[in-house]
C-alpha cells in the first residue's frame, strides 16, 4: 500500500501526496523470488501466491517475464511488461486507494517518464527515479494551480516555475519544497518581488514593483519587509552594487522581458546588419540580427535617414526565451530612433512595449535596445529564410 504524506503548499492549501511503489516492489520481489513454485508454469498460466496474490501471463523459469497482470489481495493491480520477476518496461498500476501510475519501470520500481494521477484530483507527468518524482515535471492541482520545474527525491528541488489559480506566480529556486534561493514572485494584482528567499519567505535585498511597473529597492526578514530608512539606503547601495554591469560594444544589445514570470534575459550579439529596398520612390530599411538562438527584425517604412519612426504590426519579429516568434498586437506601436546614417553605418536605439506570441497568451517586452549595423550580414553567418515575412512587409505602407 502507497505510503502518504501531507505536505502544505505556500498561498494555497494543504494536499495530499502519494509516493509510489517501494512497498508494492518489495511486497512482488519477496513472493517472486521466495517462494518456490513446484511446477513448470507455461504462457498465459495464472498461480496463486501464498499470500493470496496472483499472477497471470508469460513465464520464464517460474518467473513473470514478459506481459502479464499482478493483483495484489489489496487491490492493487499492475498491468504490463516483467523482466525476471520484476515490474519493468511500461506497464499501469491502479492501487486500491484510487491512485493510478501509467508509464515506465526498472527493476520493479517507477523508473523514466510516467504520468500518476492521484485518487484526490492531483496529477504528475514528467521523470521518475526508482519510485519517486525526479527530474523534470509537471504537478497539476485539482484546483487549478501547476507546478513545472525540477524533482529531487519527491520533493520540488531546483528551477521551477509555480502557477498558482488565482494569478499569483513564482518562477526561481526551490529546496524541499520550499522557494528557496533567487527567484521572481509576482503577486494577483500585478506587483512583484524580484529577490532572494529562505524557506518559503522574502528574506534579504530585492527589487520591488507596483502594478504600474514603477520599481524600487525593498528589504526583507524572513517574510517582513523592513521599512527603516538607514537601513533601507544600506540595501540601496548593496543593490547598486551587486547589479550586473552591460558594456554594449558593438553589434545589437537589448533586454528582454516576459511579462508573465517577469523573467529577463540580455542579448547582445556582433550579428546585425541593414538592408535598404526602394519601390514607387519610397525607402524601405530592414534592421535585421540573426544567431543560433536569437532574431530580430525592424522594418521601417517610408525611410528618410536620421529621426523617429513608428513601427506597428507586421513591421517587428523577434524571438522569445525559448525561441518562438513573437509581433506586435494590433493596437501596439514600438519607436526606433535612427542616430546616424553613414559611411555604410546605421546607429540607432529601440524599445518595444510589447511582443505576443501568436498561438499563446504569452506577452514580451524589449527596451533598452541599440545597435550599429553594417550593410551586409558577417561572412560567417548565413542567414535564415525569413523570406515571408519580410515579403509581406516590403514596401508597405
Amino acid at each position: 500500500m502507497f505510503a502518504r504524506s501531507l505536505r502544505c503548499i505556500a498561498l494555497l492549501t494543504c494536499f495530499s501526496v502519494t509516493q509510489a511503489y517501494g512497498a508494492v516492489s518489495q511486497v512482488v520481489t519477496e513472493i517472486v523470488f521466495k517462494e518456490t513454485i513446484a511446477e513448470l508454469m507455461l504462457s498465459g498460466e495464472t498461480w496463486k501466491y501464498a499470500n493470496g496474490d496472483t499472477y497471470t501471463g508469460y513465464w520464464l523459469h517460474n518467473k513473470p517475464h514478459g506481459k502479464g497482470t499482478y493483483q495484489r489481495l489489496s487491490g492493487d493491480v499492475y498491468t504490463g511488461d516483467f523482466r525476471n520477476g520484476y515490474m519493468h518496461g511500461v506497464g499501469t498500476y491502479k492501487s486500491s486507494n484510487g491512485d493510478v501510475y501509467k508509464g515506465e519501470f526498472s527493476q520493479g520500481l517507477a523508473t523514466g517518464f510516467g504520468e500518476l494521477q492521484y485518487q484526490n484530483g492531483n496529477r504528475y507527468v514528467g521523470q521518475w527515479l526508482a519510485g519517486t518524482r525526479h527530474g523534470q515535471g509537471k504537478l497539476f492541482y485539482r484546483s487549478g494551480s501547476i507546478y513545472d520545474g525540477s524533482w529531487i527525491n519527491d520533493a520540488k528541488e531546483g528551477k521551477g516555475l509555480m502557477t498558482y489559480r488565482n494569478g499569483e506566480r513564482y518562477l526561481g529556486d526551490y529546496k524541499s519544497n520550499l522557494l528557496h534561493g533567487h527567484g521572481i514572485k509576482i503577486e494577483a494584482d500585478g506587483s512583484s518581488y524580484r529577490g532572494t528567499f529562505s524557506k518559503g519567505l522574502k528574506h534579504g535585498v530585492g527589487e520591488c514593483s507596483l502594478e504600474g511597473g514603477v520599481i524600487h529597492v525593498c528589504l526583507y526578514d524572513k517574510g517582513r519587509e523592513i521599512r527603516d530608512p538607514a537601513k533601507l539606503e544600506l540595501a540601496k547601495a548593496y543593490y547598486e552594487k551587486h547589479q550586473p554591469v552591460y558594456e554594449f560594444d558593438g553589434g545589437i544589445a537589448y533586454h528582454i522581458q516576459d511579462e508573465f514570470t517577469k523573467a529577463r534575459a540580455y542579448i547582445n550579439t556582433r550579428n546585425v546588419w541593414w538592408e535598404k529596398t526602394v519601390a514607387l520612390l519610397e525607402t524601405q530599411l530592414r534592421i535585421r540580427s540573426e544567431d543560433d538562438d536569437q532574431f530580430l527584425y525592424l522594418i521601417v517604412n517610408r525611410y528618410t535617414g536620421p529621426g523617429v519612426y513608428h513601427l506597428r504590426k507586421g513591421e517587428i519579429l523577434a524571438s522569445s526565451l525559448d525561441g518562438a516568434a513573437i509581433e506586435l498586437p494590433d493596437d501596439i506601436v514600438a519607436h526606433i530612433e535612427i542616430k546616424t546614417d553613414e559611411q555604410g553605418e546605421i546607429h540607432g536605439i529601440f524599445n518595444i512595449p510589447e511582443l505576443a506570441h501568436e498561438e499563446s497568451e504569452k506577452r514580451f517586452k524589449i527596451y533598452g535596445g541599440r545597435f550599429e549595423a553594417q550593410s551586409e550580414p558577417p561572412e560567417i553567418l548565413e542567414p535564415k529564410d525569413r523570406s515571408e515575412f519580410l515579403a509581406k512587409n516590403r514596401g508597405a505602407g
